[in-house]
């Protein structure tokens, strides 16, 4: 994985800023692994979020501090994870894109779901429709007694097994996290957007980085390429003179 310079994290992030976030984790990917866009986009979500969360390790450290909200008592619960136990988590059992479910005598084909699918769900009106275009976009074949069927009719009566069937072959395209409130012993579980965790802290050091800039170029009259070539303990080091 590719480090990002100071300069480069501002770059991703000024590109981000007004993107989608299934584009924005595309953005970010590239940045860090150099591939292509197009194959990125063909990732499962699973595999994708494996790589933010490697992304996230590689910036920000192995520990991830995060916040939820008891839904019982409302009481504020913080919560730490390693980037290695999500990561470790077991991975997609199925190399391939292609799964095989059987619903009674329908036999069908199905492929992960990837950036382009949540892309395309993105513009869906609500929830209920959104995820009945997503299994559809996974169903690849339908058949039955090796006559073709067609996909749209048994999206309703198969919904719940193909999703089923696609979570299990792809564990980290959700991460569910079990969380017990310590005040009221309320158990419940809240989902990791590790995206939007990512993007989050992107943004915070992107602010940082540009007020360090605004001091240094204003106290020494440098440019900011030449400020953010500097290290981050140069740069600290001349910002706390300027404080001083």
């Amino acid at each position: 994985m590719r480090s990002l310079s100071a300069s480069d994290l501002l770059d991703v992030w000024e590109r981000g800023l007004g993107q989608h976030p299934v584009d924005r984790a595309l953005t970010l990917l590239a940045a860090c692994d150099g591939e292509g866009r197009q194959d990125l986009a063909a990732l499962s979500i699973g595999q994708r979020d494996a790589r933010l969360c490697e992304i996230y390790e590689h910036l920000f450290g192995p520990t991830i501090n995060a916040f939820a909200e008891c839904p019982k008592c409302t009481e504020r619960l913080e919560y730490s994870l390693l980037t290695r136990d999500l990561t470790l988590a077991p991975k997609m059992r199925e190399a391939e894109a292609s799964l095989t479910l059987c619903a009674g005598d329908v036999t069908l084909q199905l492929r992960l779901p990837n950036s382009m699918d949540l892309g395309a769900v993105s513009r869906c009106a609500d929830v209920n429709t959104a995820r009945g275009m997503l299994i559809e976009r996974c169903v690849v074949e339908a058949s039955e007694g090796g006559l073709a069927l067609p996909v749209p009719a048994l999206v309703d009566a198969t919904a719940e097994q193909v999703a089923a069937r696609l979570a299990d072959a792809d564990p980290l395209a959700e991460i569910l996290i079990d969380l017990t409130c310590s005040a009221c012993q309320y158990r419940w579980q809240v989902v990791l957007d590790i995206e939007s965790y990512l993007w989050v802290k992107i943004s915070a050091l992107a602010k940082r980085l540009l007020r360090e800039v605004h001091v240094l170029a204003r106290a020494y009259g440098w440019r900011e390429l030449d400020i953010l070539a500097l290290s981050s303990i140069r740069r600290q080091c001349y910002l706390e003179m300027v404080g001083s």
